[in-house]
């Protein structure tokens, strides 16, 4: 839980945090004073559903005694004499710029809740920090407390004795099996503390949500890794029956909670998770993802409220390999840079613009697999749209157009095909495909003038990890020389002025699914400052 000055509070702070799921502690005079619990359109919606629960058991009560015969008369009802009971006190609004410490201390002297408003309307409900509240949580924990130490004393007595750091990892969810994970799923959210500032004991977890593999199989693969993203365990894999939205946010929570219950007994504490999925993505939801068809699915918060409120990121598939591109020194800090990434199904980028990712206005900036690009052979898109770069650049492009033109096999095959140099089909294929490609990047150059270009693939598309030179006289002997060589050309013939010579590097990077998953955690690991304001 975030902690702010009381004279800091705003209403800008209080939408945001009302975005982020989070709940604020209002400090006054550096002393916690209160909790603010910002009213979400969520919260509303709890709020009436639990009104609408009591308002149909009134209405169920109320038919009961119709046909008991024992039905109370509205006139009866208001000649009732109501002094005897106890009324129920309205909460005290007050509105954010007249919230003061001492208007807090009256509120818990008089132990009233208090309704905050904004411009008129009611935006959070502040909750005073009392004594008695203190009580109450001392005497609701006190089992648990008295079962801890009758723990730790059998533990001291057999030499057995758990570190803090283990006891604190403990309350805040070791969980092992599905039937945690199904607990987790179901139980509120508790707010999130982080352990330990000690770069060492940190853990990040990078989730990559795959919907477009080869095999046409749907998974979850998550890594684990330190503050550097380098991975701490092997990945691990939760395969995906279909992409419905709750299958695949299970999933997710089953592969977090598996990778933090290995890794609690070498005292590593998970501080937040990272996750990447290809389509438009935005504030933490996934705008619009063809491979998966989700549309402004708020997925960041999903899996926040059920991991009890660790800080989670979501990004787009190429501008994490962007994040992560800068972290491994492929691109310089304040380097102007583009990532190219190829997948089976699709085409993206990752702008990097004086060291910074370019998002663009909602998220959509780099998506130059949708740009249309003329060419003899293109399928249709995810998009739908046919003349889309990806639609004829990607594996799965490449696949259609030679099955539609009689070859037999699938995009392995066609690899292997590349390499006699008699078929003509197969060659002409590859290296049109390149040629849209690199058309496609002559576009970006015009537009961004990068330095550098980080050009992430397959291996049998792009070849070997290595820098690749302009106009590099390679044998055009495989599917991956062939698609290069043409790249390289229509990128010298087609960008404007000196923009190809102005980009000076590219490096060609081979790339798989756990990599996805360490960019994933990059994404974490560049939010890491803002992170840290944390209590």
């Amino acid at each position: 839980m975030k902690t702010i000055g009381i004279r800091d509070l705003s209403g800008d702070l209080i939408k945001m945090a009302a975005g982020q799921g989070e709940m604020l502690g209002i400090t006054n005079d550096r002393l916690l004073a209160g909790v603010l619990m910002p009213l979400s359109g969520n919260t509303l919606e709890h709020l009436v559903d639990r009104d609408l629960t009591r308002i149909e058991e009134s209405i169920r009560i109320s038919e009961q005694e119709l046909a008991a015969g024992e039905w109370t008369s509205l006139d009866d009802l208001m000649s009732e004499d109501r002094s005897a009971q106890p009324r129920r006190r309205a909460p005290s609004r007050v509105a954010i710029r007249n919230l003061s410490g001492a208007r807090l201390q009256q509120a818990a002297e008089a132990a009233e809740v208090l309704v905050v408003t904004h411009g008129g309307v009611a935006v959070a409900l502040l909750v005073p920090v009392t004594l008695q509240w203190v009580e109450h949580l001392i005497e609701r924990n006190l089992s648990r407390i008295h079962a801890s130490i009758e723990r730790s004393e059998h533990e001291i007595a057999t030499g057995k004795l758990a570190s803090l750091d283990e006891l604190l990892e403990e309350r805040q969810g070791g969980l092992s099996s599905q039937s945690t994970v199904e607990s987790a799923a179901a139980a509120p959210a508790q707010p999130y503390l982080f352990h330990t500032h000690d770069p060492e004991e940190q853990l990040i977890i990078g989730v990559n949500i795959v919907t477009d593999a080869p095999d046409n199989h749907r998974r979850v693969i998550a890594i684990a890794a330190d503050t550097s993203a380098r991975p701490l365990l092997d990945p691990v894999v939760i395969p995906l029956p279909d992409q419905d939205e709750e299958k695949v946010l299970a999933g997710i929570i089953r592969a977090v909670i598996q990778l933090r219950t290995t890794l609690a007994p070498r005292r590593k504490h998970l501080i937040g998770v990272g996750i990447q999925i290809a389509g438009h993505v935005h504030d933490g939801a996934v705008v619009d993802s063809p491979n998966v068809n989700w549309h402004r699915l708020p997925l960041s918060n999903q899996v926040k409220r059920q991991l009890g409120g660790i800080p989670v990121v979501l990004e787009n598939n190429a501008n994490a390999l962007a994040l992560r591109a800068q972290l491994r020194r492929d691109i310089d800090p304040r380097e102007t840079a583009a990532v190219i990434l190829i997948t089976n199904r699709g085409v993206g980028s990752g702008l990097v613009l004086d060291g910074k990712v370019f998002k663009g206005a909602t998220g959509m900036a780099g998506e130059i697999g949708h740009i249309q690009v003329e060419s003899s052979q293109s399928v249709k898109c995810r998009c739908t749209r046919i003349g889309c770069l990806e639609g004829i650049a990607a594996p799965y492009a490449i696949s259609a157009v030679l099955s539609q033109k009689g070859f037999v096999g699938d995009f392995a095959a066609a690899v292997e095909a590349a390499k006699d140099s008699t078929n003509d089909l197969v060659r002409r294929t590859f290296s049109q495909a390149g040629d849209a490609l690199g058309r496609g990047m002559a576009d970006l150059i015009t537009l961004f003038n990068p330095s550098t270009i980080v050009l992430y693939g397959p291996e049998a598309l792009v070849g070997d990890h290595r820098r690749f030179r302009h106009h590099e006289e390679e044998a055009a002997d495989t599917a991956a020389s062939l698609y290069l060589r043409a790249m390289d050309k229509a990128i010298t013939n087609t960008s404007f002025s000196s923009g190809a010579e102005d980009c000076e590097r590219i490096l060609v990077r081979n790339t798989d699914e756990a990599d996805g998953a360490a960019a994933a955690a990059a994404c974490l690991i560049q939010q890491l400052p803002a992170l840290h304001t944390a209590p």
